[in-house]
């Protein structure tokens, strides 16, 4: 016995060893490394994205996580490289870890080229959506559409300043806080700022990107120069900079107060403030509604994005005869759902009742059934074709394409037109009765006698 006991306790503990180490290893579309120069290789050298986790095998978080890191690396296969590192151990990975100051796990990082991003949350959409706004600036950067900037700052930092375009940030003084905020319906998030702070000079360009994605969200973002307006700052306790209050939503019948406003805990990058304040509204803005296409104008105020590159994603239900009150609202329902999962990214949604649109249909290939789902840029007059099912997980998997680059467009050389139709009342439709033959014929009971005469005189003839 005194000679197997040390046998089993080796083969005991060697089986959890196994079981422990393995916690990625049999997941494909799990990256994994085998040293610092091969994370280098295929993270900090690689054209593209990459979604890393550093864990340890005992942590119970960590197991928890595993299966969702497991779906996301399944979702994003073939577009984004997802990773896993142990990080608990000291061997050739352990440096990497503390490169990047992993000091809890699981901790998640998004690279991009040199630039890192830390990713706050483990609610799998909200990753996703963080992967895609980071894919989204890719392409852009890729097409030239925005300039180089430093200090890890997001690529479109300096576009809105340089070109002309009207700021998004409502400026705060105290003369239009009551109204700008404590009116507001919307989210607000204020930042106090001062003009020599370099924190707030490194806010600011990231707030503004924030502020013109979330532009048609139902929030609002707002800066106060607090060296000026003192006794806002003082209001709200300011002591350093920049400072960030958040004001919740609620709709017009609720107005805020002082007491309302929050601290801001997230992160300052463009993607990490629109992922924070989208969570916000969630909590407590005012839900928003995807608009009815019923005519011209809402085609064109929705889908110029006027230098933002908008692509509107247009839906056509079924006729109400065909769904009902009831089954209408369940695809509503999916479109709201696939809107939400995109949500601060370049994507506006309509809808409209199928075959109320013929030219714009015809001319965008909505020819198929419906439901039908396509993407329009106005701007670059070009529209991809939705040919999955119509869920939401097809449909969100249709616009990543479209923002990797993977989806096929084609060329449209016209914005189409739209006829005037009246909005859904929100009702069941109403059968449109047939009228009889008689009446569309213009007969009558005499006639049909004059003629039953005639043909019994004809028959006796024969």
């Amino acid at each position: 016995m005194k000679t197997l006991f040390p046998v089993a306790v080796i083969f005991f503990f060697h089986t959890i060893f196994v079981v422990v180490s393995a916690l990625y290893d049999q997941d494909s579309a799990v990256q994994s490394f085998e040293n610092s120069k091969d994370f280098r290789q295929k993270v900090l050298e690689n054209d593209g994205i990459s979604l890393i986790q550093f864990y340890a095998p005992w942590c119970g978080h960590c197991k928890q996580f595993q299966p969702v890191y497991s779906k996301i690396a399944s979702l994003l296969k073939g577009f984004v490289t997802v990773g896993a590192i142990d990080a608990s151990s000291d061997g050739p990975l352990k440096r990497v870890a503390n490169n990047y100051q992993v000091t809890g796990f699981p901790t998640l990082k998004l690279f991009r080229g040199q630039t890192v991003v830390d990713v706050s949350t483990r609610d799998p959409n909200e990753i996703i959506n963080l992967v895609f706004s980071e894919m989204q600036k890719t392409v852009q950067e890729r097409a030239g559409t925005s300039s180089d900037s430093s200090n890890h700052s997001s690529p479109n930092s300096r576009r809105s300043s340089s070109s002309g375009e009207k700021s998004k940030v409502k400026q705060l003084t105290a003369n239009n806080f009551n109204r700008e905020v404590y009116e507001n319906p919307q989210v607000v998030a204020v930042a106090f700022i001062a003009p020599w702070c370099g924190h707030c000079k490194a806010l600011l360009p990231e707030w503004e990107i924030a502020a013109s994605k979330l532009g048609k969200s139902g929030a609002t973002l707002a800066v106060v120069d607090a060296t000026v307006e003192e006794s806002l700052a003082s209001q709200f306790g300011v002591q350093g900079y920049p400072t960030i209050k958040i004001f919740p939503g609620g709709g017009r019948d609720r107005k805020n107060s002082p007491r309302d406003a929050m601290d801001y805990q997230g992160g300052r990058q463009a993607e990490q403030i629109v992922q924070y304040i989208m969570e916000e509204i969630d909590r407590s803005g005012v839900p928003k509604e995807i608009p009815e296409l019923v005519n011209q104008d809402i085609l064109n105020d929705t889908c110029r994005g006027d230098g933002q590159n908008v692509i509107c994603v247009l839906v056509a239900l079924p006729h109400i005869l065909e769904t009902g009150a009831e089954g209408r609202n369940k695809l509503r329902n999916v479109m709201t759902a696939a809107s939400k999962s995109v949500r601060g990214m370049s994507f506006e949604f309509l809808w409209f009742e199928g075959s109320a649109q013929p030219q714009l249909e015809n001319a965008l290939e909505m020819t198929f059934g419906f439901p039908a789902v396509v993407a329009y840029s106005m701007d670059k007059g070009v529209y991809a074709v939705h040919r999955a099912s119509f869920n939401e997980s097809n449909i969100r998997k249709f616009l990543m394409g479209i923002t990797a680059g993977k989806q096929p467009t084609y060329k449209l050389d016209k914005i189409p037109s739209v006829v005037t139709v009246d909005p859904w009342d929100g009702k069941d439709g109403v059968p449109i009765e047939e009228e009889p033959l008689e009446d569309i014929m213009g007969w009558d009971d005499d006639d049909d006698d004059d003629d039953n005469g005639q043909n019994d005189e004809s028959q006796g003839e024969l």
